[in-house]
């Protein structure tokens, strides 16, 4: 009996042990993601749950919940759709999952935290037909599948000896942020500056990102307000020299269309002010964006 006894306090001090340094990674992670003004794919979100062994067989499968993310939503700081479970595997160690899902076009994410970590995912449906065959994925591992409806499991593997971190997200694209900067050429007046520019062709720029935030460097002292209409939005947009427009996700204003700014100098300049645009995207594929890119136009 105190042996049994002992055991299981090992067992349970080890598992204490495992939750502490996965918290404490998640610490580290989302203090890198805001240090980078960036989603970072993962671990910035609340509806988590971290993995609970045993969960190493189909039988033992740990359930997740389908992920419900819009763009619009994440754009204006509304994480109630955002829902993953995060979790670490070495190559000895099996992780299984399921999850509930509607019928339709649906994605499995598998995101890994910086530096050396990588799995193996399988996906199978409630008749334990393959879905998705064994794919390793690095850095994230973004897979893009037809649901009929009903349960699913994921089975995830370890690639390297070391345990590897990652989360897991199924159901709609898991969503990231990022920020560009428009700059311009200078003009020298006391009279209105006028500038259109069109990002509709960026290649720079991820598909169907929203814009969460415009900021402008060279307004304050220079210029009274700005003026900025969108080829996608029927209203316009403004602020003061000195001012941010903020919390503008949820207009679902997309980043890749045709901009005018109309800037209201109250003196003579020489400068036209940089746009910054702070966006939200889904993450359709394993593509990498340059982190805060510059355009000029």
């Amino acid at each position: 009996m105190i042996m049994l006894l002992q055991r299981k306090n090992t067992e349970d001090n080890k598992k204490k042990k495992r939750v502490a340094e996965l918290l404490a990674g998640l610490g580290t992670v989302f203090f890198m993601a805001l240090s980078l003004n960036m989603t970072s794919y993962a671990f910035v979100r609340p509806n988590s749950i971290g993995e609970v062994e045993p969960n190493n067989t189909r039988e033992e499968a740990q359930l997740t919940t389908q992920n419900n993310e819009v763009a619009e939503k994440i754009a204006d700081s509304n994480w109630s759709g955002s829902y993953y479970v995060y979790g670490t595997a070495d190559a000895t160690d099996d992780d299984w999952y399921k999850v509930v899902l509607t019928a339709g076009k649906q994605y499995l994410t598998v995101a890994h935290v910086y530096g050396d970590n990588a799995t193996y995912v399988e996906l199978y449906d409630s008749e334990n037909n393959p879905i998705i065959p064994k794919k390793y994925g690095t850095r994230y591992n973004v897979i893009q599948f037809d649901s009929n409806g009903g349960t699913y499991y994921i089975h995830i593997t370890g690639a390297l000896e070391t345990e590897s971190r990652y989360t897991l997200y199924v159901g709609t694209p898991v969503h990231a942020s990022e920020s560009v900067n428009i700059t311009f050429d200078g003009s020298k007046t006391s009279g209105t500056v006028e500038r259109s520019f069109s990002l509709e062709n960026e290649s720079i720029l991820p598909k169907d990102a929203v814009v969460g935030r415009i900021s402008f460097d060279g307004m304050a002292g220079w210029f009274s307000s700005v003026r900025i209409t969108n080829s996608g939005y029927s209203g316009s947009l403004s602020c003061s020299g000195s001012s941010d427009l903020n919390n503008i996700g949820s207009l679902g204003i997309k980043l890749k269309s045709e901009w005018k700014m109309v800037f209201y100098p109250k003196k003579t300049v020489d400068h036209v002010p940089m746009v910054t645009f702070n966006y939200v995207f889904p993450v359709y594929d394993n593509t990498v964006y340059s982190h805060w890119p510059t355009i000029k136009k």
